[in-house]
């Protein structure tokens, strides 16, 4: 699957960022002649990196890696590196073994130092240290300024790896703390493995822009002393590589080459580590390699993961609860613990996990045991023997296999979730989605509280899910569920971890005045091309993103559309038609199909416009990368649900609440009227004003080829003096539609020979027609049909007291159709009574108003100009640059001249 598009802008912001690391580093092949330089990876780690620094591990009592030493020091002698280090956090325990054994090594260790007035952990690479030394280094690790000093003291070279990589829970971190990095450090990492090219090319740019001026200066500022931790600020910054290599699968592959003047003749008298000691101090570095973004760091959590499974204990409850850290993390915990404990007593989920692990490290699987595999599940192992024969080959075919593989296989596995579910549908077709109501759906959408109810069911006539059995629909689903969800996992733990710290990067790159992240934001839609005003909306959005050129694009899930510019597309997995509501298809897209184009499209927000499938993903999105994530709100579900159910106050909060917790899982709301946003500010909702954004659609400019239609070509026997109102709407109950008969026979009685056209398709039409025979029902029209039936009719009646905003009054108006409307949200904000509509309280009252507008022919008139004139203030550029800035993308744009969409 390749998710770059042809439509994607030739200056994406990760094609540039690649573009300028790999210059640096084929600059830096050259700089030395390989015949005198040592190859090391100076950052790697082994299974004595026994205590890991991030909570949950500690939490769950669970190592960094399980790598055996002697098998990474055999990996990186394979790997052509001439000297070994093993950089194991706060502890040098395997160099010592391995010099025991009678091995050339390098003594090294990554220490965990604290950065007191920043409450920060920073990771400290230490060289050539003995063990008295270790224990010291140790010792003063709980001090920044203490540690490095000590070290300077005994010319202990030092590395700040990863340095926009750290732990603290301070989220005021300043640029004050890299100041004092280029006073504390004289040598900086610019080449991790694990680590992504935005951090290594904003490392690198910052490092070489330390001139002795700006150390100086900072030095001064902060009242430090250079010489002190043994900085030279005449010397330029020691820039150095390694793999930070936690599995073995890519240790050695970023290293760094140092320089020894006369390396053959010395190496004869010489150690080869004393050698590489010297070459540290004086600076003689060229980081060599590849930044595998957040690929390699997937790769090696899902090697970890598929680790874990197998090794994992009981961390034990008291553990967990006495344990430092949130609730939030403890109930994370406590949830991945059984998680993990469960996967443990599923045979095939557990020998999945074996293979991956053999896979990622090039063993293929025999033939005997393939034989012995069930045929649902024989595309895994295809997959898998892809990625064992990819890693004999170069670190970056492997890399793309394995992430090929990976959501070739979340695919694959999708498609059997999807197939399995529907055979367990047509089994308990009482189950099936399509079968219920809004309010069958609504009443089943509860958890019982008492476990035994939800894992073994119960004998009483419940209304919510504990009359299904949770353990039997496990049992059907766990292998490609457990399987998808760890892959799943494992890509979002993978990204988050490197962007766990965006706001800084993006503040970095502000201060340091390159690199900056490009702003675009990928809009997701549910909806696209079908019959619906959220659809025609976002079409129209899109012909003026691609108008006026704004970084914005929008990603369906559609069977046939076609991408171009500003529009990326996806296949659906399956589509799910929902008969009781419209026949509207539910089409499931692939996530992690969407996370790779939003990924290699440089995005940095997201955007959902429905509330379904797409929003979960836009969750998704937003935890894996960190990024700003905004919610348009299309839809008044509330009001929905108490105008086409019975459900009572109760059932009906627990939607509130849902919606509540959805509507808080998102940085910014955007609320097509004024009525939506006092209420999500209100104490039902309880959203902070301040992400509450009023946003507006815009007016489509008039075709002036289409003409109006012909009163008698529409309606039988009538002219052009014939009354004819206008209705064109989804033709469903909360659309107000069964008013319509009333409504005019009321109005009737002064006007006999009124007409109505009604436009639309939906579940409401048959019983209509049978109410409304006379009426005449056009079905769904286009875009240029319905023009000219605005052109050609008189007034539009618009009996909904659903809609949060009302497109079609917008396009009455562009047409000079005046609107009579309830006075509710959406409709009020763009209807001025009298002017280019009505607003009304009640029914009589609209059949009021048709008489009082048919009755007066100036009236009639003056409002057709004056629904111009209320059109026009609703023009494209300024709603879609107020929206663009309300998302971040732009600066403040002029005021737009419609004052509720101004406010």
């Amino acid at each position: 699957m390749n998710s770059l598009s042809p439509y994607l802008k030739n200056d994406n912001f990760r094609i540039r960022i690649a573009d300028e690391f790999n210059d640096y580093l084929k600059e830096q092949e050259k700089r030395f002649h390989s015949d005198d330089c040592l190859y090391v990876d100076l950052h790697c780690h082994d299974e004595n990196s026994d205590i890991p620094d991030e909570l949950w591990g500690r939490i769950l009592r669970l190592p960094e890696t399980w790598l055996d030493t002697n098998k990474l020091y055999k990996i990186l002698r394979q790997n052509n590196m001439d000297v070994v280090t093993v950089t194991n956090h706060n502890n040098a325990r395997s160099c010592w073994t391995l010099i025991a054994d009678g091995h050339d090594i390098l003594v090294g260790s990554e220490f965990t130092c604290y950065f007191p007035e920043y409450e920060l952990y920073i990771h400290v690479l230490a060289y050539g240290f003995s063990p008295d030394e270790e224990v010291r280094l140790n010792h003063h690790r709980q001090n920044i300024y203490d540690f490095v000093r000590y070290a300077a003291r005994h010319n202990i070279p030092l590395i700040l790896p990863h340095p926009l990589y750290f732990y603290t829970k301070n989220e005021n971190i300043d640029f004050s703390l890299f100041e004092k990095f280029a006073v504390l450090f004289e040598r900086f990492e610019v080449l991790n493995g694990q680590r992504d090219l935005w951090q290594s090319v904003l490392t690198l740019n910052w490092a070489r822009s330390l001139t002795p001026q700006k150390i100086l200066a900072y030095a001064k500022k902060h009242n430090l002393s250079p010489t002190e931790f043994g900085v030279d600020p005449n010397r330029p910054k020691i820039l150095t590589g390694g793999s930070d290599d936690h599995t073995g699968i890519f240790a050695g592959k970023c290293y760094s080459k140092l320089y020894i003047e006369n390396l053959a003749e010395r190496s004869k008298t010489e150690k080869l580590s004393d050698l590489a000691l010297e070459a540290i101090r004086n600076g003689n570095i060229a980081p060599v390699g590849r930044v595998g973004e957040n690929q390699k760091l997937t790769i090696a959590l899902l090697d970890y993961f598929s680790q874990v499974v197998g090794k994992v204990s009981d961390p034990g409850l008291f553990r967990i609860l006495l344990h430092r850290g949130t609730a939030r993390d403890k109930i994370g915990c406590f949830i991945l613990s059984n998680l993990l404990l469960e996967m443990q007593k599923h045979k095939k989920t557990m020998k999945f996990f074996e293979f991956v692990h053999h896979a990622l490290n090039g063993k293929k699987i025999n033939r005997i045991t393939k034989w012995k595999i069930p045929k649902d599940y024989r595309f895994c192992i295809k997959y898998l023997e892809e990625i064992a024969i990819s890693k004999n080959c170069s670190t970056d075919v492997f890399i793309k296999t394995v992430n090929d593989a990976v959501l070739n296989l979340f695919t694959d596995l999708n498609l059997l979730l999807i197939e399995r579910i529907k055979k367990a549908a047509e089994k308990n077709k009482h189950l099936r989605i399509e079968n219920f109501s809004t309010a069958e759906l609504t009443r089943k959408f509860e958890i019982p509280s008492q476990m035994t109810a939800l894992f073994f069911g119960t004998d009483q006539n419940n209304k919510n899910l504990s009359n299904i059995k949770i353990d039997q629909i496990l049992d059907t689903l766990s292998f490609p569920l457990l399987i998808s969800a760890t892959l799943a996992g494992a890509s979002l733990a993978a990204t988050r971890v490197l962007y766990q710290n965006r706001g800084l990067l993006n503040d970095f790159a502000e201060k340091i005045g390159k690199n900056r992240h490009q702003k675009r934001a990928l809009h997701l839609s549910d909806t696209w091309g079908d019959q619906n005003g959220v659809s025609s909306s976002l079409l129209g959005k899109l012909r003026e993103i691609q108008r006026l050129d704004l970084p914005i694009d929008f990603l369906i899930c559609h069977d046939d559309a076609a991408e171009e510019m500003n529009l990326r597309v996806v296949r659906p997995l399956t589509t799910v038609t929902l008969e009781k509501f419209g026949g509207q298809p539910i089409r499931i897209p692939n996530l992690m199909e969407i996370a790779r184009i939003f990924y290699e499209g440089g995005y940095d927000r997201i955007i959902c416009s429905t509330e379904g499938p797409m929003a979960l993903i836009a969750m998704f999105i937003k935890q894996k990368f960190n990024v700003p994530s905004y919610f348009f709100m299309h839809t008044d579900w509330i009001n929905f649900i108490k105008n086409t159910t019975d459900l009572n106050i109760h059932e009906r909060d627990r939607v509130r609440r849902l919606l509540r917790a959805f509507y808080n899982e998102f940085d910014g709301i955007f609320v097509l009227n004024t009525d939506h946003r006092k209420w999500l500010a209100g104490h039902e909702m309880m959203l902070d004003k301040n992400k509450i954004h009023l946003a507006a659609h815009h007016s489509e400019p008039r075709n002036y080829s289409i003409d109006p239609i012909k009163k008698a070509d529409i309606v039988p026997g009538a002219n052009q003096n014939t009354p004819v109102l206008f209705i064109a709407c989804r033709l469903s109950r909360e659309k107000g539609v069964f008013e319509l008969p009333e409504i005019m026979e009321r109005a009737r009685k002064k006007i006999p020979d009124l007409k109505i056209v009604i436009a639309g398709s939906g579940p409401a039409k048959k019983e209509l027609e049978k109410l409304m025979s006379d009426a005449i029902f056009t079905g769904w029209q286009s875009k240029e049909q319905l023009a000219a039936l605005y052109l050609g009719l008189d007034l539009f009646i618009f009996p909904s007291r659903f809609d949060t905003f009302g497109n079609v009054i917008l396009e009455a108006n562009t047409h000079g159709m005046p609107v009579i409307s309830y006075n509710c949200k959406g409709p009020k904000d763009i209807i001025i009574d009298g002017k280019n509509g009505f607003l009304v309280d009640t029914k009589k009252q609209i059949s009021n108003r048709i008489i009082k507008f048919f009755s007066d022919d100036i009236l009639r008139k003056s409002m057709k100009n004056d629904s111009f004139i209320r059109a026009s203030e609703y023009q494209a550029e300024p709603i879609l640059r107020r929206f663009a800035t309300d998302l971040g993308l732009e600066p403040a744009p002029v005021m737009h001249p419609h004052k509720s969409v101004a406010e």
